[in-house]
């Protein structure tokens, strides 16, 4: 019988297994012959090795990208009405104003029937007003949305499709402060990014550039203290104080209905000859005591 080539060499043989290897998917053999060292004839060594490696590596996973969606805000096709449901007279009007700026088509304000911590806005049955609706409720804050209810909470007839009963928390605060974000119906974004407006009246009709600030403070603007002009105004002009302030001075006009808007002269036309603020409106009779609303349409 023949020897297999593992037995020759005098059977001196060595055959090494490496467990460990084997249960990693690895087998090392390993065949060492030789003679004895006064032995004259050659000298043979053979050594075989044989591996076999197994691949475990985890599979990749690879993550689902991600997808953001952002929802346009809906603010035509429906008429909202504001109801005051405050204590503060006069908010349902101003918050409808604000409302107009933002491209909202508003009716006239009205009184509510109640009075709320936080603004309920209400819509009729018709998917356009619930989609005005739904966005209305979203810039202000995240209120609550309602059908209309048979009896709507107000004085008088309801003939809008959006009614937005104004609670305390919402009255006389901006659609800027109360969203974090103002949102026009052209998608830009609204004015109101840090410039101050100082209104001088140069209308003659007293106490119009307070009433005129409190106005634009409600759409989104920060206002200063109202102040007198040094001449009498038909048309208003905006004045800004420096490059940085244009962009809301341009706002403001046209907020107004497209007032001509100048850099600030040296010589600046109030009582005191100085701006304490950014942007200088001066009021001229045409536009004192109209809404905005008025104005831009």
């Amino acid at each position: 019988m023949h020897a297999s080539p593992l037995e020759i060499c005098d059977n001196r043989c060595v055959i090494s297994r490496i467990g460990p290897a084997l249960l990693a998917g690895s087998l090392l053999v390993v065949a060492a012959c030789g003679g004895s060292d006064g032995d004259s004839s050659a000298t043979t060594t053979t050594t075989a090795a044989v591996e076999v490696t197994a691949s475990t590596a985890a599979p990749v996973t690879t993550a689902a990208p991600v997808t953001t969606t952002t929802v346009a805000l809906v603010v035509e096709g429906a008429t909202v009405v504001v109801a005051n449901g405050n204590i503060v007279g006069g908010s349902a009007g101003r918050m409808t104003d604000a409302l107009g700026l933002e491209g909202f088509t508003t009716g006239e304000a009205v009184n509510g029937t109640e009075k709320v911590d936080d603004s309920v806005v209400y819509h009729v049955a018709d998917p356009t007003a619930e989609a005005v609706a739904g966005s209305l409720a979203t810039m202000l804050g995240g209120v609550s949305v309602e059908a209309l209810p048979e009896a709507p909470p107000i004085e008088g007839e309801f003939t809008g499709d959006v009614l937005l009963l104004l609670g305390n928390l919402q009255a006389d605060k901006s659609i800027a402060e109360l969203s974090g974000v103002s949102a026009t119906a052209d998608g830009t974004d609204a004015a109101g990014t840090g410039s101050t407006v100082v209104v001088a009246n140069g209308s003659g009709i007293s106490g119009s550039a307070g009433r005129m600030s409190t106005l634009i403070e409600a759409a989104g603007f920060t206002v200063g203290t109202p102040t007198n002009s040094t001449a009498q105004a038909t048309e208003s002009v905006v004045y800004y104080a420096s490059d940085a302030a244009k962009a809301d001075a341009d706002a403001l006009a046209a907020a107004m209905g497209g007032l001509t808007v100048l850099a600030l002269p040296d010589d600046v036309p109030t009582d005191a000859g100085s701006l304490d603020g950014d942007i200088l409106l001066v009021l001229g009779s045409n536009e004192a005591d109209k809404t905005l609303a008025d104005l831009a349409g």
